[in-house]
């Protein structure tokens, strides 16, 4: 038998090639999808390719083109196989197995009873989030979000004693997470600092330390640090960002009174002056002059079988006093 060789980049197996797609290429006319996994599955298959001089040189070309690693840098095999597999897995890289081309004047094969690779079969994944104390890194437990999963579905789910979320046996895709913040009071909400991303592996028998349970909330929200300015009310403020001057109040606060917010607006806020009726008024110089605004947290298209690190942190974070002998 004889086949030609396809222009695209490629890996072969035998009399088999397998061509490297982009994740924004459409796969070819005739060829088929080869599901690789996770990130342990796709090592394993990419391992078996890596034996061959060619395909060990391909798979090296592709981290360097996705700038894993630098030109002519000395990855050993191993590295190349797993940095490779992170593409794959994570979806920036695809696998297409291409269609046998014969040379005119030359024998097909005969055809076999059992087809020696059946079609790809869909590979289940995990949904895996951790909650964390972006100082302590403790964990965030009892902690509700809201998910819409790969196949259209909802559902809700609290943080483990571990802060943790993680799902089973998804479909391949990628999960929409959201929070609700309704009713929400800046004492009993968690502000979104920041996300990471650890392997979905950890290496066999690596200890962590034994986590304490971290900071509490009900909510979790991504929050506006407002800084006042001269000439700012309550109610401009809130209607800058499309709420009342109740619900902002209620959110800082907890309260809607407006002795109890005149307190707030001189202890929390900072103000020093105040207006012909006796009224606070908000200014520039005050100090620490901050309004809190909370929004519902909305993480679009979180990846599969990646461990997400959530950061949080309680709001407003303690301030720092210098004293003088």
């Amino acid at each position: 038998m004889a086949f030609f060789r396809s222009n695209r980049p490629s890996l072969r197996d035998g009399e088999r090639e397998y061509i490297l797609l982009e994740f924004h290429e459409p796969l070819p006319p005739e060829h088929e999808p080869v599901a690789l996994g996770d990130t342990w599955r796709a090592e394993r298959r990419l391992r078996d390719f890596a034996q061959d001089y060619f395909n060990l040189r391909t798979l090296r070309e592709l981290i360097h083109t996705h700038a894993i690693a630098r030109p002519f840098e000395p990855f050993t095999e191993e590295q190349v196989v797993r940095q490779a597999a992170m593409l794959f897995s994570r979806g920036q890289v695809r696998l297409a197995r291409a269609p046998l081309v014969m040379v005119p004047g030359t024998v097909p094969p005969l055809e076999k009873k059992a087809t020696e690779e059946a079609a790809p079969v869909e590979e289940k994944v995990r949904l895996m989030i951790q909650v964390v104390d972006d100082v302590t890194e403790d964990p965030i437990s009892d902690l509700e979000l809201n998910l819409k999963l790969p196949d259209g579905s909802e559902k809700k789910v609290k943080t483990d004693d571990d802060g943790r979320i993680e799902l089973s046996d998804l479909t391949q895709g990628r999960v929409k997470v959201t929070t609700v913040i309704e009713g929400a009071t800046l004492n009993e909400t968690l502000a979104f600092a920041k996300a990471g991303v650890l392997p979905a592996l950890q290496p066999a028998g690596k200890k962590t330390r034994k986590r304490r349970k971290g900071v509490s909330g009900s909510f979790l929200a991504r929050i506006i640090s407002h800084k006042v300015s001269d000439g700012e009310t309550l109610e401009s403020i809130a209607e800058s960002y499309e709420l009342t001057a109740d619900a902002l109040a209620k959110f800082n606060w907890g309260t809607t009174d407006p002795e109890k917010i005149q307190s707030h607006l001189l202890i929390d806020v900072g103000c020093t002056t105040k207006d012909d009726s006796g009224k606070f008024v908000l200014s520039s110089e005050d100090n620490p002059g901050i309004i809190y605004v909370a929004r519902p947290l909305d993480m679009d298209w979180v990846a599969l079988e990646q461990r997400h690190i959530w950061r949080v942190k309680k709001l407003p974070e303690p301030r720092l006093y210098l004293f003088s002998a």
